[in-house]
């Protein structure tokens, strides 16, 4: 009779932000999962399953929890990380550590210690600690702490089967005791007996309720009532004490693990130096600038190329198709529907790629963090958290991984705050909508030399528009409903690192994907229903099956008519109102909706394109164009101020638990929208301007 499987190992993965825990986790698991040079890309607990490639004779359940500095939770990332720890369902935890400044990383690392867990420490970063001269003796550190240590180096993959096989021997090691307190901490000693004496668990208990989050993260109803005698003078000093002995600790693991370094201090000092300009009140927002519009101008300029050679496949396709397949309804519906409506997205994937590469750039080199430090004299002035530029610079890609990031703030106002900013910040669903207007409306490929840097110069004032509108809309909410004291910015400055082109490359493929699959399934879905609404009742040509409906007597074009009305205040028609209704799925189905719209108006024998479609768009009575430079522009800010997007929708009723701030944000930005737009279309007219 057989044996049965050993149940697979549950492992932990935990230590600060920044120590290269995620890209770890992504070699031993061979996943794809978003790494970056800054604290918070890692909000909340990743599973996985130890690669194949690593034969160590057991599986493993690997997670990567969100990095943490303390497990004395004062922020919801924090407590993610102690209840899973702390939880006893693990059988290991890799702490991870980075050698290039292990001071900052030993107080985190003794307080997984005292949990009791059988615990390997993974020394990462070494190769780099060795380049700048600052090696680590990891059999010092392993003496002193207690535990195995093993050199590792998650961006290249060194030392992961060495830890491997650590994981599993490991777990047959003692756990080893708690950091002794020192003479003299009597009001420490006196705490931790009201919680039933010296243990991990009762450290945190006065940690936390001297931080006055002891409820909020965990604590039972006993324990808070162990805790009610408790002076909160007396508790805060016993915190003190606890946490002095810990860096006590760590002073005597670094006198031993780490000797002086010259080359290293040369290094710290080359740093130092480069920060006095990028940090520097004038020359770091000037620097600040020149980075955003660099990135906006390569939007333009490096993706126009591809975007074209993609719109002439497209048209190519829908050419050969419709003469493959002859006149009928099938034709009709791949080649004025599918091709139309989702093959003109397709179109803009090269800008958002490039969006995004900008991105990952900015967060794997260190540099957003620095953009955050240099931002939050100017939030504060605001009353806004520093620690929210960091999502809110984020959010130019996705607002729903951003929206997750706000974890990492502790004040439950602030990080409500945050959120509510989130999506006033202009995602990379909003740039098609931008740059589909941009060219169809502002600037042609016809106009020759600087065509590519004035449209980035527009797509700037839209993104410098969203941005100010968010930070307007969170100075507002600060000071009303959400009131509450501003607390200073605590943001580590992480090194400056080369970004690694395979690393970098992968996150950009997998974030183009996932807008490509939108555009394969939400997209394509709608396009075809709209297609339908759009095409039917047929109508009698004498064409057999190839006849066809005036858009305007469709159902869809009947029903979209009765929203006219409201519409031609803010400068658009029923063709907009029905993309405006479509685009609630997701905003880049606007674009989506128009290709259907105008390739069913389309009178041509050849496709054309949808920003040629747009701009030679007339009105059939008068002659005039429907569309104007004033018209895109208010159709461009309804767009920077419209929350049409159901995905970050639910995930803001789900980090907030209540419908209600949803609701308010839906309901509160569209109106905002749609008065900027009426604003920009009847302030303009009245200027004379259209």
């Amino acid at each position: 009779m057989s044996q049965p499987a050993e149940k697979p190992l549950r492992v932990a993965l935990a230590g600060n932000p920044n120590v290269g825990k995620t890209s770890l986790f992504n070699e031993l698991t061979s996943s794809r999962h978003r790494v970056g040079n800054y604290a918070g890309v890692t909000v909340e607990r990743r599973e996985g399953e130890l690669a194949a490639r690593f034969d160590v004779g057991r599986a493993m359940t690997l997670l990567d929890l969100p990095g943490c500095y303390s497990l004395s939770a004062t922020a919801e990332d924090e407590a993610v990380a102690y209840r899973e720890l702390a939880g006893g369902e693990l059988d290991a935890v890799v702490l991870v550590v980075d050698a290039t400044n292990l001071a900052r990383n030993l107080y985190f690392a003794l307080q997984v210690r005292e949990l009791g867990l059988p615990v390997v420490v993974a020394l990462n970063m070494s190769d780099t600690a060795q380049q700048l001269g600052m090696p680590v003796d990891a059999k010092a550190l392993r003496d002193g702490l207690g535990v195995p240590v093993i050199a590792t180096s998650g961006r290249t993959g060194a030392g992961c089967d060495a830890l491997a096989r650590a994981i599993v021997d490991m777990r047959r090691r003692a756990a080893p005791a708690l950091v002794p307190l020192r003479e003299g901490d009597d009001d420490a000693r006196e705490a931790l007996q009201a919680f039933g004496g010296d243990s991990a668990r009762a450290r945190w208990l006065v940690c936390t309720t001297a931080a006055g989050t002891a409820a909020s993260f965990g604590a039972s109803a006993a324990e808070l009532a162990a805790a009610a005698p408790l002076d909160a003078g007396r508790c805060s000093a016993a915190a003190a004490q606890i946490i002095a002995a810990r860096y006590a600790e760590v002073d005597r693991l670094l006198a031993a693990a780490v000797g002086s370094s010259e080359q290293g201090a040369r290094a710290m000092a080359l740093s130092e130096r480069i920060d006095r300009v990028l940090t520097h009140r004038l020359w770091g927002l000037l620097a600040f600038a020149v980075v955003m519009a660099t990135m906006f101008t390569a939007v333009f300029t490096w993706a126009e190329p591809l975007m074209g050679a993609i719109e002439d496949a497209i048209g190519w396709c829908s050419e050969h198709l419709a003469e493959a397949l002859g006149p009928g309804l099938f034709t009709d519906l791949l080649t004025q529907g599918v091709l139309a409506g989702a093959g003109n997205v397709l179109v803009f994937v090269p800008q958002i790629a490039m969006l995004f590469l900008f991105i990952c750039l900015l967060e794997d080199s260190g540099y957003l963090a620095r953009a955050a430090f240099l931002m939050d004299r100017m939030m504060a002035r605001l009353g806004l958290h520093g620690r929210a530029f960091i999502p809110l610079l984020s959010a130019y890609a996705c607002a729903v991984p951003s929206i997750l990031g706000t974890r990492a703030i502790a004040s439950f106002k602030d990080r409500l705050v945050t959120i509510l900013m989130i999506p006033y910040m202009s995602c990379s669903a909003r740039l098609p909508i931008y740059s589909l207007v941009i060219g169809a409306l502002f600037v042609t490929d016809e106009d020759g030399e600087g065509a590519g840097l004035r449209r980035a110069g527009i797509m700037l004032a839209m993104y410098a528009l969203s941005t100010c509108s968010a930070l307007a809309a969170g100075f507002l909410y600060k000071r009303t409903m959400l009131r509450s004291p501003t607390p200073a910015l605590v943001l580590e400055l992480p090194p400056y690192r080369l970004p690694r082109l395979r690393n970098t490359l992968l996150v950009v493929y997998d974030r183009t994907m996932d807008f490509v699959r939108n555009a394969g399934t939400v997209i394509l879905g709608l396009t075809i229903v709209l297609w339908a609404l759009l095409s039917f009742p047929r109508e009698d040509t004498g064409a057999g099956a190839g006849g066809k409906t005036e858009i305007s007597r469709s159902y869809g074009g009947r029903a979209a008519q009765v929203l006219e009305p409201a519409l031609e205040p803010i400068g658009q028609d029923w063709r907009i109102g029905v993309g405006i209704i479509a685009s609630f799925a997701a905003r880049e189905v606007l674009v989506g909706t128009l290709g259907v719209v105008y390739g069913l108006e389309s009178e041509e024998d050849e496709p054309v394109g949808l920003r040629e479609a747009i701009r030679d768009d007339r009105n059939p009575q008068t002659g005039a164009p429907r569309h104007t430079p004033l018209s895109g522009l208010a159709l461009m800010v309804f767009f920077v101020y419209a929350c049409q997007c159901m995905s970050t929708l639910a995930v803001v009723r789900r980090e907030t638990r209540s419908w209600r701030w949803p609701v308010f944000m839906f309901v509160s930005m569209t109106a905002v929208a749609y008065l900027a737009a009426l604003l920009v279309f009847q302030g303009g007219r009245a200027l004379g301007l259209g």
